[in-house]
């Protein structure tokens, strides 16, 4: 990728969303880690401790809290909570983030929360029932497994925060 046309990898990734500005990032982050280390390769994260391999990717062009979740869970076996749009939503409705957590935040708020060794299934498990069952259109609450611990039940403001008075 990192010798690929811009255009090139855009139009591979374009099915994620925002393909342009990814691929710009991409390719920085590649020339970035070669700079560093001389090469491509993230093995020295492995001897660090989560958080100051946190911030190491942090520091990479473009990368954010989730991101660097991403790669400390799924390439690492780090366990970093990544919060997409799905984790944030449904752990918003089930009460354990405030209404008004924004998904940065929820990182650090629930990995302190969820012990590490569930780090992986937690997330998987969220992102699998935010797309299945509490979805961001009308969730299908009726069929919920965890509808009796969930707090969206207590009204709008739990979910949207935005649509309280």
């Amino acid at each position: 990728m990192r010798g690929a046309d811009e255009a090139a990898l855009a139009a591979t990734i374009r099915v994620g969303g925002l393909a342009n500005v990814k691929a710009r990032r991409i390719k920085q982050c590649l020339d970035a880690i070669v700079a560093r280390q001389g090469r491509l390769d993230l093995s020295a994260l492995e001897a660090l401790e989560l958080e100051p391999a946190r911030a190491e990717l942090r520091a990479l062009p473009g990368v954010g809290p989730k991101t660097a979740a991403c790669v400390l869970l799924f390439e690492l076996g780090r366990p970093a909570i990544p919060v997409d749009t799905h984790v944030h939503r449904v752990t918003r409705r089930l009460g354990l983030i405030g209404p008004k957590v924004s998904a940065e935040r929820a990182h650090e708020a629930l990995e302190a929360i969820v012990a590490p060794a569930d780090a992986y299934a937690f997330h998987v498990g969220l992102v699998r029932h935010g797309r299945r069952v509490c979805r961001a259109g009308p969730p299908l609450c009726s069929v919920c497994p965890l509808r009796d611990l969930c707090a969206y039940n207590m009204g709008p403001a739990i979910c949207h925060p935005e649509r309280s008075g």
